[in-house]
């Protein structure tokens, strides 16, 4: 007789869902075939005790254009969904290299705060840099063009 398996908590289920979401994201060429790269930069401001690390992402048009990032703390099920920030930056064709600043307040519940159903107090400082081929070629040095 097999054994039995343990049902995936919440958290755990977040987390498969998001893998799943993001292995059938299309490819960042076929959403925005006109950048060349993205850069996501997020901060967590106004932690006082143990702040997350700031996170770095740089994508080009092979990568996923998925944009959904989990909480930082490992007991909530809180995630950030950048999406609408990056679409709405990337139609924009104010110039070759733009960017925008967001701020995001984390929808989750940790673990410890499940009985009281206090939200997770992370709040997200993310900032998006789009940049189109023209602009990376011309920030490259001369002669690597």
């Amino acid at each position: 007789m097999p054994a039995a398996r343990k049902a995936a908590n919440p958290i755990e289920q977040r987390r498969y869902q998001r893998q799943y979401d993001r292995d059938r994201a299309a490819p960042l060429r076929a959403m925005f075939p006109q950048v060349a790269q993205v850069q996501i930069e997020l901060s967590f401001p106004g932690v006082r005790d143990a702040a997350p690390s700031a996170q770095t992402f740089v994508l080009y048009p092979a990568a996923r254009a998925f944009f959904r990032y989990p909480c930082p703390c490992q007991d909530c099920d809180g995630e950030f969904d950048v999406s609408g920030a990056v679409g709405t930056l990337a139609a924009s064709q104010a110039a070759a290299e733009r960017s925008s600043i967001t701020e995001f307040s984390c929808q989750g519940v940790r673990s410890r705060d499940r009985l009281s159903g206090s939200p997770c107090p992370i709040r997200l400082s993310c900032r998006i840099v789009i940049s189109s081929a023209a602009a990376i070629a011309a920030a490259a040095p001369s002669g690597e063009h």
